[in-house]
């Protein structure tokens, strides 16, 4: 193999990197990883990782098919993503999108049947999120924070169905995870008006203005905000939890989201959408710590 081939190859697989958004992909993993250790009485490790790894590759499949979905939007929105910049072909998109979805089934059915399922099931409503949900304002918002949610749920259910419904247990970090993704949903279609009013989009923002749609946004981070103290006041995890859930997250967020609320300017709102992605990194932390 030249060098010249080698160097593209790797350009190759650093593209790919970007396309599937491997950050976001390593939040999804960590969420199935988190999910069983709140349920778990002794360690498990043989489901929670393989499940770890196909919320992973399901994951980036999603982001995949987004990407191919939305070249037209994101000449305007996302004008660096490597399909629009013709870094990565449409066809080796599509064929990548394919693999790490039949490999995630492939992991997830050797875990067991109702695994599988739910794997079927999370690719149909990305698939369905893709296709025709996100051009809905809120319901394919609520899509994403749902399945984000169930991340930490199926991870329970790889170690014990019946503990993965009882509190505190991975309900509770599905709960935080809707809301926080429903939050940042929200902003970064605020973020991505121009684009999507282009393309013909119904985004949320687009239907009721910006105002109301940071005020949905702000109400909900609240209601997030008042629900992680539950747990505090229950005494259901120890003083880390509430060291970094109220004061790292919770309080300089709201802060943020008000900045935001009352300035939605293009710095703002990036710096919001990027806090808030940080704030679900801290927030992961704290149950770890739990």
């Amino acid at each position: 193999m030249g060098q010249r081939d080698l160097l593209s190859r790797v350009s190759r697989l650093i593209d790919t990197f970007r396309l599937i958004r491997t950050l976001n992909c390593l939040l999804a993993s960590a969420g199935v990883w988190i999910g069983a250790r709140l349920t778990w009485i002794d360690p498990v490790y043989y489901g929670p990782t393989v499940a770890s790894i196909a919320a992973f590759l399901i994951c980036a499949a999603g982001n995949t098919m987004n990407d191919l979905v939305d070249v037209e939007v994101d000449r305007t929105n996302h004008p660096q993503r490597v399909l629009v910049t013709g870094r990565l072909g449409r066809k080796y998109v599509r064929n990548l999108a394919i693999g790490l979805n039949s490999a995630a089934l492939v992991m997830a059915a050797a875990i067991s049947f109702w695994i599988a399922v739910i794997g079927l099931v999370t690719i149909g409503f990305l698939a369905a999120y893709n296709l025709r949900l996100k051009r809905i304002p809120l319901a394919g918002n609520a899509v994403v924070a749902l399945l984000a949610g169930m991340t930490f749920v199926t991870g329970g259910l790889t170690v014990d169905p019946a503990l993965t419904l009882r509190l505190p247990g991975p309900l509770v970090a599905a709960t935080f995870a809707f809301f926080f993704h429903l939050v940042r949903e929200i902003v970064k279609d605020v973020q991505d008006m121009e684009g999507d009013r282009l393309a013909g989009l119904s985004s949320l923002p687009l239907k009721v203005g910006v105002s109301r749609a940071l005020s949905l946004a702000l109400g909900l981070y609240l209601v997030m905000v008042l629900l992680t103290y539950v747990p505090v006041l229950n005494n259901w995890y120890g003083r880390a939890y509430e060291i970094i859930t109220v004061y790292l997250v919770d309080l300089p967020l709201l802060a943020l989201m008000v900045v935001v609320w009352k300035c939605p300017s293009t710095r703002t709102l990036a710096i919001g959408s990027t806090a808030l992605k940080a704030g679900m990194a801290l927030g992961l932390a704290a149950l770890v710590l739990a």
